[in-house]
């Protein structure tokens, strides 16, 4: 029985759904580097100059994180001691930073607890503390051990949770994460706006989860709700994949360069790491990964948890696919990366065992139940198969004389050319391994001139050699009408290959030939010294040249033409002759006359308008005219009704 053609269509379909989600990363592509601690941890030293107590505060938690030994200890816990002094002179911001501090170095004297422990307590039961501040006084208490009572717990809980129906922001949530971690089990009431805090969160391309308010906020909400889950042993309601978002954001900002962000950001980090519930794994290409070749053929990938440590339990890694990105023709599936004995984070593969071909690839890459995309370059080596150089004729009446020249030697006879000739090379570039014509990113002749003297001195011109159909690369330089790029410079110059792409290994520049370039000389080098000297002289006067008045027509057809206007005049004579006008019924009134004498001299205006007056002269004239005759006009009006009405 025959398949129908649209049961293939569909298999294809179903297979490539099936394989873009077995490749949708659900790991980390970074992790924090042994570099990045080091740096982290410069940005934090200032505070061990002991200049205020928040510095110190963020430079001691930030060495304990990263597991550093404090420097400075006694200077530091003198001067935790001497800035506290009796407790009654310091905020409640300084007075939990010198806490926190003054137990991060584990080694102070005691401090004057009993007022600490007033100050903080005092805060707790008040009714109107905001939740940042009953913050700092909760875990202020617990540095200097001491636990709160049943009744205060009671009263607390009450107290915070009236203070978010009025205010439930996102940082009064994540402050209220931590409150509530310290506890215990009277915390669980705040796990359950966990997941009202995560919704809040902004994605962004797909791969980073994160606050508005950036890397301060996000760092209190994630570690806040993670401590919490941690000491009630509860999984939190956020997804493995909302972790990774996170984790990927919190990498992207290792270059944050102020200390309360790097004791954010490693806080965050290591709670990420080592909570009990999801642990973000990274796989990333190793250092100097990035490429491979016939001398190096390892692809190298680090599998290890966001603090670059390995995994308690070593999973077996394997590339699921490898892309050519150019075609997306697969060329690997299912091959397993081999564990290396000296390091139980990375992981090898060997590419180039398949003889791929070079180019961009990427690699779907599974560790266990957590997958990424590496990409990676295969890198090839370029043999300049042939390379021929030579003239022809401009016109092209004659074949091109061209000679061979063997890479990487020089053309050992000198290359002549003058402004009827064109320079003409041809070469073809193959891969070394296949052995198959290759085209490149950059292919540029050079031309620089040998001599160092006189006018030549760092001339240099690059053009750029184009592959035909059959990838032979072909440049024709026609030496006369480029004469200008060279300055009209005649003499002795140097022809130069250049070859680079972005998957070679050897990229060079071949120094191929030597020309001599007969140039024509510029119109500006052949002008006499007769017209030179004439720059300078004065020019003859420029005159402004009105337009002619255009062809007027002859005056019997202006005269014609003037009758045939004026004849609607005459007949209008004519027929008052015939039906008799009453010229008597005229009222004889000074308002009368003017009125018509003023008509009759807007009419001749208008005449005299057309013959020689302009525009403006006429206006003038009108306005003095129109004015009379609508003055009279009106008083004869007013008489004609005023008769009419008697």
């Amino acid at each position: 029985m025959q398949t129908p053609m649209w049961l293939p269509l569909i298999a294809s379909t179903l297979a490539c759904v099936a394989l873009s989600a077995s490749v949708s990363p659900t790991s980390t592509s970074s992790f924090l580097s042994k570099a990045d601690i080091t740096r982290l941890k410069k940005v934090v030293e200032p505070g061990f100059e002991l200049k205020d107590l928040a510095t110190l505060h963020y430079a001691v938690i930030g060495y304990n994180l990263v597991g550093e030994t404090i420097p400075k200890n006694a200077e530091a816990c003198k001067f935790i001691l001497s800035s506290v002094g009796d407790a009654s002179g310091l905020s409640l911001e300084n007075l939990y930073y010198a806490v926190t501090a003054w137990k991060g170095i584990g080694i102070c004297q005691p401090l004057p607890n009993a007022a600490i422990i007033k100050t903080f307590a005092a805060v707790v039961e008040k009714e109107s503390s905001t939740i940042p501040e009953v913050f700092y006084a909760v875990t202020g208490l617990s540095a200097v051990s001491q636990h709160l009572t049943e009744p205060a717990i009671v009263k607390l809980v009450k107290a915070l949770q009236a203070a978010l129906k009025k205010d439930d922001s996102i940082l009064n949530l994540g402050y209220l994460f931590h409150i509530a971690a310290e506890l215990g089990p009277a915390g669980s009431f705040a796990f359950e706006r966990i997941e009202d805090a995560i919704v809040q969160a902004d994605e962004v391309d797909g791969k980073y989860l994160q606050f508005e308010g950036g890397l301060s906020i996000t760092s209190l909400v994630v570690k806040g709700a993670f401590q919490l889950s941690t000491n009630l042993k509860k999984k939190p309601p956020i997804t493995s994949e909302q972790t990774v978002k996170f984790a990927n954001y919190l990498l992207s900002r290792r270059s944050v360069q102020t200390s309360k962000g790097v004791v954010g950001l490693l806080a965050a980090l290591s709670v990420l790491a080592n909570n009990p519930f999801e642990n973000p794994i990274c796989i990333a290409l190793a250092d100097g990964g990035i490429s491979v070749s016939s001398k190096q053929p390892l692809v190298s990938v680090k599998v290890c948890d966001i603090l670059g440590r390995s995994l308690k339990t070593l999973p077996s890694v394997v590339a699921n696919s490898a892309t050519r990105v150019s075609d997306d023709v697969v060329v690997i599936s299912k091959k397993a990366f081999q564990p290396l004995a000296s390091d139980k984070t990375l992981y090898t593969m060997n590419l180039m065992e398949i003889k791929p071909e070079r180019g961009v690839y990427k690699i779907s890459v599974s560790a266990g139940s957590v997958s990424n995309i590496v990409t990676v370059k295969v890198l090839s080596e370029v043999v300049v198969d042939y390379l021929e150089i030579g003239t022809a004729d401009a016109d092209q009446t004659t074949q091109p004389k061209l000679s061979r020249v063997e890479y990487p030697k020089k053309l050992s006879s000198k290359i002549e050319a003058d402004s009827q000739q064109k320079l003409v090379i041809r070469f073809l570039l193959k891969d070394s391994t296949s052995q198959k014509p290759i085209r490149v990113h950059q292919a540029f002749v050079r031309l620089y001139s040998v001599s160092n003297s006189g006018n030549s001195q760092g001339q240099e011109i690059i053009f750029v050699a184009e592959p035909d159909t059959g990838n032979v690369y072909k440049f024709d330089m026609d030496v006369g009408s480029t004469a200008g790029e060279f300055g009209h410079i005649s003499g002795d110059y140097n022809i130069e290959l250049i070859v680079g792409d972005a998957v070679l290994i050897n990229s060079f520049q071949w120094n191929v030939a030597q020309i001599t370039l007969k140039l024509p000389e510029s119109q500006s080098a052949v002008q006499t010294s007769d017209e030179k000297s004439n720059l300078y002289k004065p020019k003859p006067e420029i005159k402004h040249m009105f337009r002619e008045p255009e062809v007027r027509p002859s005056r019997v057809v202006s005269n014609l033409f003037t009758g045939l206007c004026l004849a609607p005049v005459l007949l209008l004579l004519i027929l008052w002759a015939k039906l008799g006008v009453n010229i008597s019924n005229f009222p004889l009134s000074l308002s009368a006359v003017i009125f018509h004498l003023g008509l009759g001299g807007i009419f001749a205006l208008f005449g005299v308008f057309w013959l020689q007056l302009n525009m403006f002269v006429t206006l003038r004239y009108l306005l003095g005219i129109g004015v009379v005759t609508f003055l009279a006009g009106n008083k004869l009006l007013s008489q004609i009704a005023s008769r009419k009405g008697r």
